[in-house]
Order: C-alpha cells, then sequence, then structure tokens
C-alpha cells in the first residue's frame, strides 16, 4: 500500500526498527508534511500539534502501562472490537436477503 501526501496533509510514517525474527516491536516515527502547506500559519501549527501529540503516545505509554491500557480499549470501541468471543464474519443467504454477523457495521441489520 502507498500513497502520495497531497497539498496541505501531514502524515505519521511508523516502520519497524532492527526487525527479523526476533523483533522486539521497536518502530521509528517520522512526521512527513506535503511541500505545498497552503493553510494559515495558524492551522498548519494545529495540525503539527496534534501530530507530534500521537507521536508522544508511545513514549508515554511505555512508562504508564496504564495509559497504554485505556487508549487500546477505546480504540478497541472505536473499531467495535469484542476481544473476549470475537467470531469470524458470517454471511447466510436466505432467497435474495443476505445476514450479516454482528461484527460487521451493520451488525446484521443491512
Amino acid at each position: 500500500m502507498s500513497k502520495e501526501i497531497q497539498d496541505d496533509e501531514i502524515a505519521i510514517v511508523i516502520r519497524p526498527r532492527n526487525y527479523d525474527e526476533n523483533w522486539k516491536g521497536e518502530v521509528d516515527i517520522e512526521l512527513v508534511a506535503s511541500e505545498n502547506l497552503s493553510m494559515p500559519p495558524k492551522i498548519q501549527a494545529q495540525m503539527l500539534n496534534v501530530a507530534t501529540m500521537m507521536s508522544a503516545f508511545l513514549d508515554i505509554a511505555a512508562e504508564y502501562p496504564d495509559v497504554y491500557d485505556l487508549v487500546e480499549e477505546h480504540r478497541n470501541y472505536l473499531m467495535e472490537i469484542e476481544l473476549e468471543d470475537q467470531k469470524p464474519l458470517e454471511v447466510i443467504k436466505d432467497g435474495n436477503v443476505y445476514t450479516l454477523s454482528r461484527w460487521t457495521k451493520t451488525k446484521g441489520n443491512a
């Protein structure tokens, strides 16, 4: 998957550090901005603030595991992940009616 940075975009690039079969999950984080940032400096500063706050998360989470757990729980909520009893997608066809399992965004109501 590849994406080119568009005008007025700032991206967080994450790459594995020293990876091999014994990789320990270490990553390098880099902020990349488009060459053409035409928005007002105040908006650029706020976007950079958001990106640097996001990139600082892993350092803080390493020191405070409860913070990591809280963010992971919220991420799972946003992605509708229920780790306790996660099941694969199930699609049932009955004539013209398709019923999707609750693990889809429609939660079976499509």
